[in-house]
């Protein structure tokens, strides 16, 4: 009898040691895919994507930290989309709508969030669908700061943004 509990201790342990062996390898892999990118006084960090149904649009959220001078976001683009656009959300007689913008201001010494909501980055006809937990490459173009290259996760667990 003593035995049996004993085993279905280590059973329980064992179970759960694995599930934790793979929360934290998962959180280890998050970390080292989200290592902000310095581009001149910018620097770009938290870079996400969500995209939730094949051939439909996906986004991409970001943080640019400036430290210097204003600069613009001029545009996005990716191999893996046909199309990629600078958006924001508005509200148009209690309807909430996405629309395109031309630029994205990055005034200088502040802190700009491309989020769920709010101004973001749409890729129109993905290619291939891409798996929770890889990396995506996309080229930020700035008026001052130039080409970026970064790469978004997607949509690990605990990311926060939806779409």
């Amino acid at each position: 009898m003593k035995y049996t509990y004993l085993i279905a201790a280590l059973a329980v342990f064992g179970v759960a040691g694995d599930a934790y062996a793979d929360s934290h390898k998962m959180h280890e892999k998050q970390q080292m895919m989200a290592v902000p990118v310095n581009a001149g006084s910018l620097t770009i960090s938290n870079v996400t994507g969500r995209f939730l149904i094949p051939g439909r649009p996906g986004a991409v959220f970001l943080k640019i930290e400036n430290k210097g001078g204003a600069d613009k976001l001029l545009s996005a683009s990716s191999g893996l989309s046909n199309k990629v656009e600078l958006h924001t959300h508005t509200m148009d007689n209690g309807v909430m709508k996405m629309r395109p913008v031309e630029t994205i201001e990055v005034p200088g010494n502040a802190v700009v969030e491309l989020k769920s909501g709010g101004l973001h980055i749409m890729m129109f006809g993905v290619k291939t669908l891409p798996e929770k937990g890889s990396k995506i490459p996309l080229t930020l173009t700035f008026e001052k700061a130039g080409e970026v290259k970064i790469e978004a996760m997607i949509g690990m667990p605990g990311d926060k943004h939806s779409h």
